[in-house]
């Protein structure tokens, strides 16, 4: 444990007031061999500081399990509160209409401008915490915070106005998880870990917006005040907070040496000790250097064609998604009149499709991807990884058309909860193989292929519920969520036209590897 206290944010103000990290450097210079490359090289003009060796101990990936277990439970945790987050908050709208004399359209941007604002966040924050002189910790412990703290100001807030600007900063600010999360677990297991501990850690954002309705319905109901939600989300959020600054350790590479190499120029007072990312960093500022990194981004996502034809495909099911989410209380409570509660637990069919997804993601990663990329003498082309993509793809519209045509009085309330089920392997298996694919397939611009995805699906994820109250209203549920049925069946074909034709369209690339 001692490692989670030293690395920890807490650990790292401790250890700049202190001289044993500097002889715990030493100490690994000398069990390696270096000692005297460092002695050597005291008169040059730069000592670059490295890893002492492929075993040094400071390594994410040299991390003891425990360590490593710690920090995936962390970063989890702060993905888990973050989606929930956005769903939780729909519960208060009812309550928050009715105080403040507001439609249901004006309800709900408390909702939409969160979303959107979470896909605007990872433009920001990824390059931030991939800055040598920052690093994740940084990024998720302030961001945790301000997080916490527009939560607590949105749930005293005295008008509707300054809720929705609180709840949109909310999303901006409280977005590291999203921009950060896979990065850093990247960088702590090792590549034969990573698809797994990817998979779980996806559980923790699928069952966020799950859960999140479940338990704002709850609290609603308890305290009978629109801002109990929010005052849920700043409770959780100021654990996660708290947990980050003791016990999440740094895990990018760059920032552990340039601390190290930092910490050795204070200790020595020779200045010519610099990690390799300073001696690589643009003297550019650090706000020419981010809207280059946003421009970057937006420029990839539309001149790659495999790029820009992915995010319209996950854009959709994330608007999809949102939209659904609205007719929940058009079907259990006008239909079925369900309580506040009993429509909370009406997503409990979802829960079940999103373990079962998860369980069976896993066997095919063990027993058929692995198996074949360790038996492979060459690398294992990415469009393998869309076989669980083609099956998600064919139960978004089952989840749809059930749930359209059997929400009626004179059908029984399990059979559209059963079609809910169907989503969850939809949606989880689709962004799972999708995301993977583009991972492997652009991994020289994997933050910039990952942060226009999430800006765009956000967005479009954002917007799209405020079309709910009109649909239902000019269309009845049948033909609102058959419509949203018919929009993924023309999306079904994307995945098995990407395995057919990915490689030769990634070939024309010059972004793809």
């Amino acid at each position: 444990m001692d490692i989670l206290l030293r690395e920890s944010l807490f650990g790292r103000i401790l250890n700049n007031a202190s001289n044993d990290r500097f002889f715990h450097v030493l100490e690994i210079a000398e069990k390696k061999g270096i000692e005297d490359q460092i002695a050597s090289a005291s008169s040059a003009d730069v000592i670059v500081v490295d890893f002492a060796g492929t075993n040094d101990p400071d390594m994410p990936r040299n991390w003891p399990a425990l360590t490593k277990l710690v920090a995936m439970i962390g970063i989890m945790l702060l993905n888990f509160s973050f989606y929930a987050a956005s769903a939780l908050f729909t519960p208060s709208i009812p309550k928050l209409n009715e105080v403040f004399d507001a439609s249901a359209t004006e309800g709900t941007l408390g909702l939409s401008l969160f979303v959107i604002a979470y896909g605007i966040g990872p433009l920001i924050l990824s390059p931030l915490s991939n800055l040598p002189s920052i690093g994740r910790s940084p990024v998720y412990f302030f961001g945790s915070l301000a997080f916490c703290l527009c939560n607590i100001g949105a749930a005293e807030a005295k008008n509707l106005h300054t809720i929705l600007i609180l709840r949109f900063f909310g999303g901006l600010v409280g977005s590291a998880p999203i921009s950060v999360g896979g990065a850093s677990l990247v960088e702590v297991f090792e590549p034969i870990q990573v698809p797994y501990v990817i998979a779980l850690y996806a559980v923790s954002g699928v069952c966020g917006p799950i859960l999140g309705p479940i338990l704002g319905t709850l609290v609603v109901d308890r305290w009978d005040t629109w801002a109990a939600t929010l005052w849920l989300i700043a409770g959780v959020t100021a654990l996660t907070t708290v947990f980050i600054f003791f016990l999440l350790p740094e895990t990018l590479y760059t920032n552990i040496l340039y601390r190290r190499a930092r910490r050795l120029r204070v200790q020595t007072g020779n200045p010519a000790y610099q990690s390799q990312a300073e001696l690589d960093t643009p003297k550019t500022n650090l706000t020419m250097r981010i809207g280059k990194q946003v421009i970057d981004d937006f420029k990839l996502s539309f001149m790659d064609p495999v790029i820009l034809f992915v995010n319209l495909h996950t854009m959709l099911i994330y608007g999809i998604l949102y939209l659904w989410f609205e007719f929940f209380p058009y079907v259990f409570e006008g239909i079925y009149h369900f309580t506040a509660i009993q429509q909370g637990l009406a997503f409990f069919g979802i829960l079940v499709g999103a373990v079962v997804s998860v369980i069976a993601y896993v066997l095919w990663l063990y027993f058929s991807y692995q198996p074949k990329a360790a038996k492979s003498n060459s690398p294992i082309e990415p469009e393998a990884r869309l076989v669980p993509g083609q099956v998600g793809a064919l139960c978004i519209p089952i989840c749809l058309f059930i749930f359209a045509w059997s929400s009626r009085e004179n059908i029984h309330f399990l059979v559209p909860i059963i079609g809910t089920a169907f989503f969850a392997p939809g949606f989880y298996l689709t962004f799972q193989s999708i995301l993977n694919y583009l991972g492997e397939s652009y991994p020289r611009h994997v933050a910039s292929v990952f942060a226009g995805n999430t800006f765009f699906r956000s967005s479009f994820g954002g917007a799209l519920p405020l079309a709910a109250p009109q649909m239902l209203q000019s269309l009845g549920i049948g033909w609102a969520s058959s419509t949203l049925g018919f929009i993924s069946i023309a999306m079904v074909p994307l995945p098995f036209i990407l395995e057919r034709y990915g490689k030769r369209l990634r070939l024309w690339s010059k972004y793809a590897n």
